[in-house]
Protein backbone atom coordinates (compact mmCIF):
# COMPACT_ATOMS: atom_id res chain seq x y z
CA UNK A 1 0.00 0.00 0.00
CA UNK A 2 1.29 3.60 -1.01
CA UNK A 3 2.19 5.94 1.80
CA UNK A 4 -0.71 8.24 -0.03
CA UNK A 5 -3.44 5.60 0.60
CA UNK A 6 -2.57 4.93 4.27
CA UNK A 7 -2.56 8.32 4.91
CA UNK A 8 -6.12 8.52 3.28
CA UNK A 9 -7.41 5.05 5.39
CA UNK A 10 -6.08 7.67 8.72
CA UNK A 11 -7.95 10.35 7.69
CA UNK A 12 -11.16 9.11 6.10
CA UNK A 13 -11.49 5.05 7.62
CA UNK A 14 -13.88 5.81 10.52
CA UNK A 15 -12.99 1.41 11.52
CA UNK A 16 -9.74 2.62 12.26
CA UNK A 17 -8.26 2.83 15.42
CA UNK A 18 -6.73 6.20 13.98
CA UNK A 19 -9.36 8.33 14.51
CA UNK A 20 -8.97 12.06 13.65
CA UNK A 21 -10.49 14.29 16.27
CA UNK A 22 -14.05 14.62 15.87
CA UNK A 23 -15.14 17.68 14.30
CA UNK A 24 -17.02 19.43 16.76
CA UNK A 25 -14.29 19.20 19.23
CA UNK A 26 -11.77 20.26 16.62
CA UNK A 27 -14.14 23.65 16.07
CA UNK A 28 -14.14 24.02 20.03
CA UNK A 29 -9.97 23.98 20.26
CA UNK A 30 -10.43 26.02 16.66
CA UNK A 31 -12.32 28.87 18.85
CA UNK A 32 -10.31 28.64 21.99
CA UNK A 33 -6.91 28.96 19.69
CA UNK A 34 -8.26 32.05 18.23
CA UNK A 35 -9.71 33.51 21.32
CA UNK A 36 -6.32 33.15 22.64
CA UNK A 37 -4.55 34.37 19.77
CA UNK A 38 -6.70 37.54 20.25
CA UNK A 39 -6.43 37.76 23.59
CA UNK A 40 -2.72 37.74 23.52
CA UNK A 41 -2.34 40.58 20.76
CA UNK A 42 -4.75 42.60 22.62
CA UNK A 43 -2.67 42.56 25.66
CA UNK A 44 0.25 43.32 23.85
CA UNK A 45 -1.47 46.06 22.23
CA UNK A 46 -2.81 47.34 25.43
CA UNK A 47 0.61 46.96 26.94
CA UNK A 48 2.74 49.05 24.90
CA UNK A 49 -0.17 51.64 24.56
CA UNK A 50 0.40 51.72 28.18
CA UNK A 51 4.20 52.06 28.12
CA UNK A 52 4.09 54.96 25.44
CA UNK A 53 1.37 56.91 27.46
CA UNK A 54 3.92 56.60 30.42
CA UNK A 55 6.65 57.53 28.22
CA UNK A 56 5.20 61.01 27.47
CA UNK A 57 3.74 61.75 30.94
CA UNK A 58 7.85 60.80 31.79
CA UNK A 59 7.96 62.54 35.31
CA UNK A 60 12.04 63.38 34.07
CA UNK A 61 12.88 66.48 31.73
CA UNK A 62 16.02 68.00 30.45
CA UNK A 63 17.62 71.05 31.54
CA UNK A 64 20.20 72.76 29.20
CA UNK A 65 23.34 72.40 31.42
CA UNK A 66 21.89 70.35 34.38
CA UNK A 67 21.34 67.18 32.64
CA UNK A 68 17.62 64.96 33.74
CA UNK A 69 15.78 66.02 36.82
CA UNK A 70 12.20 66.02 37.70
CA UNK A 71 9.47 68.15 36.46
CA UNK A 72 8.67 70.43 38.75
CA UNK A 73 5.31 70.69 40.56
CA UNK A 74 4.98 66.50 39.72
CA UNK A 75 3.70 64.06 42.14
CA UNK A 76 6.26 61.76 43.15
CA UNK A 77 5.13 58.01 44.37
CA UNK A 78 7.02 54.97 45.57
CA UNK A 79 6.32 52.33 47.38
CA UNK A 80 7.82 48.86 48.36
CA UNK A 81 7.26 45.82 50.97
CA UNK A 82 7.04 48.28 54.02
CA UNK A 83 6.77 51.80 52.73
CA UNK A 84 4.27 54.46 50.60
CA UNK A 85 5.25 57.60 50.10
CA UNK A 86 3.91 60.18 47.90
CA UNK A 87 5.68 63.69 47.47
CA UNK A 88 5.74 66.65 45.25
CA UNK A 89 8.68 68.40 43.75
CA UNK A 90 9.43 71.69 44.10
CA UNK A 91 9.30 74.52 41.60
CA UNK A 92 13.08 73.99 40.82
CA UNK A 93 12.25 70.00 40.30
CA UNK A 94 13.36 68.53 43.13
CA UNK A 95 11.72 66.58 45.88
CA UNK A 96 12.24 69.37 49.04
CA UNK A 97 10.08 72.07 49.87
CA UNK A 98 9.86 75.28 48.03
CA UNK A 99 13.09 77.63 47.57
CA UNK A 100 13.17 80.04 50.44
CA UNK A 101 14.24 83.83 48.33
CA UNK A 102 17.38 85.25 48.92
CA UNK A 103 17.09 87.91 51.28
CA UNK A 104 15.59 85.22 53.76
CA UNK A 105 18.82 83.09 53.21
CA UNK A 106 21.40 85.93 53.42
CA UNK A 107 19.30 86.88 56.83
CA UNK A 108 19.94 83.02 57.97
CA UNK A 109 22.86 80.63 58.36
CA UNK A 110 21.50 78.71 55.31
CA UNK A 111 22.69 75.35 54.01
CA UNK A 112 22.59 73.66 50.70
CA UNK A 113 22.51 69.61 51.08
CA UNK A 114 23.91 68.08 47.71
CA UNK A 115 23.99 64.55 47.00
CA UNK A 116 22.52 61.54 45.39
CA UNK A 117 19.87 58.77 46.30
CA UNK A 118 20.16 59.57 49.61
CA UNK A 119 19.91 63.18 49.44
CA UNK A 120 16.38 62.77 46.94
CA UNK A 121 14.92 59.99 49.39
CA UNK A 122 11.50 59.13 47.41
CA UNK A 123 10.69 56.64 49.88
CA UNK A 124 10.98 59.47 53.10
CA UNK A 125 8.41 62.22 53.31
CA UNK A 126 9.75 65.66 52.84
CA UNK A 127 8.67 66.41 56.22
CA UNK A 128 10.58 63.25 57.82
CA UNK A 129 14.13 64.25 55.60
CA UNK A 130 17.24 64.37 57.22
CA UNK A 131 17.75 68.28 56.51
CA UNK A 132 14.42 69.02 57.56
CA UNK A 133 15.11 67.68 60.93
CA UNK A 134 18.03 69.44 61.09
CA UNK A 135 16.40 72.49 60.73
CA UNK A 136 13.98 71.25 63.39
CA UNK A 137 16.55 70.24 65.89
CA UNK A 138 18.68 73.87 64.96
CA UNK A 139 15.22 75.60 65.83
CA UNK A 140 14.95 73.88 69.48
CA UNK A 141 18.54 73.73 70.36
CA UNK A 142 20.01 76.65 68.63
CA UNK A 143 18.15 79.65 67.25
CA UNK A 144 20.50 81.81 67.66
CA UNK A 145 21.78 80.38 64.14
CA UNK A 146 18.61 80.32 62.55
CA UNK A 147 19.26 77.41 60.06
CA UNK A 148 17.83 77.14 57.26
CA UNK A 149 18.40 73.91 54.74
CA UNK A 150 17.77 73.08 51.23
CA UNK A 151 18.37 70.27 49.39
CA UNK A 152 19.42 69.20 45.71
CA UNK A 153 19.44 65.63 45.07
CA UNK A 154 19.17 63.04 42.17
CA UNK A 155 19.94 59.35 41.96
CA UNK A 156 22.81 57.72 40.53
CA UNK A 157 24.85 60.63 40.46
CA UNK A 158 28.16 61.46 42.16
CA UNK A 159 29.25 65.03 43.08
CA UNK A 160 31.05 65.67 39.10
CA UNK A 161 27.54 64.91 37.68
CA UNK A 162 25.84 67.25 40.43
CA UNK A 163 28.23 70.79 40.09
CA UNK A 164 25.05 72.11 37.87
CA UNK A 165 23.35 71.88 40.86
CA UNK A 166 24.92 74.11 42.57
CA UNK A 167 25.81 76.64 39.91
CA UNK A 168 22.23 77.00 38.81
CA UNK A 169 19.83 76.63 41.61
CA UNK A 170 21.99 76.74 45.28
CA UNK A 171 24.98 79.44 44.33
CA UNK A 172 22.14 82.73 43.63
CA UNK A 173 21.54 82.07 47.61
CA UNK A 174 24.95 82.34 48.62
CA UNK A 175 24.53 79.69 51.53
CA UNK A 176 26.88 79.49 54.30
CA UNK A 177 27.83 75.86 54.17
CA UNK A 178 27.45 73.37 51.54
CA UNK A 179 27.37 69.73 52.34
CA UNK A 180 28.28 67.40 49.24
CA UNK A 181 26.43 63.76 51.06
CA UNK A 182 28.90 61.12 49.91
CA UNK A 183 28.49 57.11 49.67
CA UNK A 184 30.60 54.70 48.32
CA UNK A 185 29.01 54.30 44.83
CA UNK A 186 29.98 58.34 44.15
CA UNK A 187 33.44 56.89 43.97
CA UNK A 188 32.24 55.08 40.44
CA UNK A 189 29.53 57.62 39.71
CA UNK A 190 32.79 59.90 39.57
CA UNK A 191 34.29 58.23 36.75
CA UNK A 192 32.72 58.98 33.67
CA UNK A 193 34.34 55.46 32.18
CA UNK A 194 32.65 53.51 35.27
CA UNK A 195 29.68 54.85 34.57
CA UNK A 196 29.72 54.10 30.89
CA UNK A 197 30.66 50.85 31.81
CA UNK A 198 27.99 50.20 34.77
CA UNK A 199 25.18 51.51 32.59
CA UNK A 200 26.04 51.09 28.79
CA UNK A 201 26.26 54.85 28.48
CA UNK A 202 28.27 56.69 25.54
CA UNK A 203 31.27 57.25 26.83
CA UNK A 204 30.86 61.45 25.89
CA UNK A 205 27.35 60.74 25.58
CA UNK A 206 25.68 60.63 28.91
CA UNK A 207 22.53 62.34 30.91
CA UNK A 208 24.52 64.56 33.07
CA UNK A 209 27.62 66.35 33.36
CA UNK A 210 30.85 64.40 33.33
CA UNK A 211 34.44 64.99 32.84
CA UNK A 212 37.13 63.94 30.46
CA UNK A 213 40.69 64.62 29.78
CA UNK A 214 41.94 67.00 26.87
CA UNK A 215 44.39 66.23 24.73
CA UNK A 216 46.93 67.92 27.16
CA UNK A 217 45.42 65.98 29.91
CA UNK A 218 43.63 68.67 31.80
CA UNK A 219 40.30 67.78 32.92
CA UNK A 220 37.24 69.39 30.77
CA UNK A 221 33.60 68.88 31.85
CA UNK A 222 31.45 67.52 29.03
CA UNK A 223 27.90 68.90 28.83
CA UNK A 224 24.58 66.36 29.19
CA UNK A 225 23.53 64.59 26.31
CA UNK A 226 19.97 64.86 25.55
CA UNK A 227 18.98 62.05 23.60
CA UNK A 228 21.35 59.24 25.61
CA UNK A 229 19.27 56.81 24.97
CA UNK A 230 19.77 56.50 21.44
CA UNK A 231 23.23 56.65 22.06
CA UNK A 232 23.44 53.85 24.36
CA UNK A 233 26.17 50.83 24.18
CA UNK A 234 25.04 47.28 23.87
CA UNK A 235 27.45 45.11 25.17
CA UNK A 236 25.25 42.14 24.07
CA UNK A 237 23.16 41.43 21.73
CA UNK A 238 19.56 42.36 22.40
CA UNK A 239 18.09 38.25 22.74
CA UNK A 240 21.50 38.05 25.21
CA UNK A 241 20.20 40.33 27.84
CA UNK A 242 18.21 39.23 30.67
CA UNK A 243 14.55 39.96 30.29
CA UNK A 244 14.34 41.20 33.98
CA UNK A 245 17.14 44.12 32.83
CA UNK A 246 15.03 45.08 30.07
CA UNK A 247 12.21 45.11 32.20
CA UNK A 248 13.96 46.99 34.79
CA UNK A 249 13.55 50.19 32.29
CA UNK A 250 9.97 49.50 31.20
CA UNK A 251 7.82 52.90 32.81
CA UNK A 252 5.18 50.40 32.33
CA UNK A 253 6.37 47.86 34.67
CA UNK A 254 7.77 50.47 37.16
CA UNK A 255 4.22 52.25 37.88
CA UNK A 256 2.66 48.26 38.18
CA UNK A 257 4.96 47.67 40.70
CA UNK A 258 4.30 50.75 42.92
CA UNK A 259 0.56 50.24 42.14
CA UNK A 260 0.59 46.87 43.46
CA UNK A 261 3.31 47.80 46.96
CA UNK A 262 0.93 50.55 47.80
CA UNK A 263 -1.65 48.49 48.75
CA UNK A 264 0.40 44.87 50.14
Amino acid sequence: MSEGQRYEDYKYNKNSNLFPLPRKIRRILRVVAYNALFTFVGLALILLASEVYLLLKAQKHFVQGVGYIYKPKQKITRGHVDYFTISHTNRLGFLDREPISPQRAAESCHIAMIGDSFVEAKQVPIADKFHVRLEALAARHLPHLDITTAAYGKGNTGQINQLPYYDEFARHLSPKLVVLVLVPNDFWNNSPVLSALARKFHLDRQPFVTAARDENGALKLLPPYRDWRKSRVRALPISDVRIGERLRWSYFVQKLYTSIHRYI
